[in-house]
């Protein structure tokens, strides 16, 4: 009758290393978990973080901007209290603009419809007069170029204007020759328009707060 041997000892399991392989394993595996979740965490908070800045230094945020249909006014632009997205996105466009203390810059990179402004349409720009002493209104690129023209003529201002009987003016903006208030240009690309207002009094507001104040951006064509 054959009878059963016994396994040699080296191929028994020892249950206590056994379980010291476990543990490890489990330290390992809790390690690596751990190391991930922090990773990730870092991750989103330094990529929101960077996206946040990168967000309000250059679109904005309420606190430090106001929204007129197209139009945007950084409020604290360049004065002396400025907050550290103003100064980024001035020192980024390569900006030295006026205090908006005393001058309101008013930026629009699309129409009223919300359709990006490029220079393949044709744009009318129309409304009352500012009530101010001076001003002018701009068309640039998007990094902030002004658009050579053969007319040389890159903006209207209050002393070159051609306003209508009833305070109004209406501006223009396309490739090709329009009568009146023509702003040329020419050279294919995304624009920014550009409204800067004079307020000599250092007072907030100087449209009155009314936002009807502020010119219509409509697109007249395209093509």
């Amino acid at each position: 009758m054959r009878s059963f041997q016994s396994a040699p000892a080296s191929l028994v399991a020892n249950p206590m290393a056994s379980e010291a392989l476990t543990r490890l394993k489990r330290r390992i595996q809790a390690t690596i978990g751990l190391i991930l979740r922090v990773g990730l965490f870092l991750a989103i908070a330094v990529g929101g973080g960077l996206f946040t800045s990168w967000y309000a230094s250059t679109k904005g945020l309420p606190i430090t901007t106001e929204r007129s249909g197209p139009w945007v006014r950084w409020t604290h632009s360049a004065q002396l209290d400025a907050d550290p997205y103003s100064t980024i996105r001035n020192n980024r466009l390569g900006m030295l603009p006026y205090s908006s203390t005393f001058v309101a810059r008013y930026e629009a990179i699309t129409d009223d419809a919300g359709r990006r402004l490029h220079s393949s349409c044709h744009y009318a720009i129309q409304g009352p007069i500012p009530n101010a002493s001076w001003w002018r209104l701009h068309a640039f690129t998007q990094d902030g170029r002004l658009i050579a023209n053969p007319a040389n003529r890159f903006g209207f201002n209050a002393a070159t204007i051609i306003d209508r009987p009833d305070g109004t003016f209406r501006i223009e903006i396309a490739r090709d020759a329009r009568p009146g208030n023509w702003l040329p240009v020419p050279r294919g690309g995304r624009l920014v328009v550009v409204l800067e207002i004079l307020n000599r009094t250092g007072a907030t507001g100087v449209l009155g707060n009314d936002a009807r104040a502020l010119p219509v951006i409509s697109r007249v064509s395209c093509g």
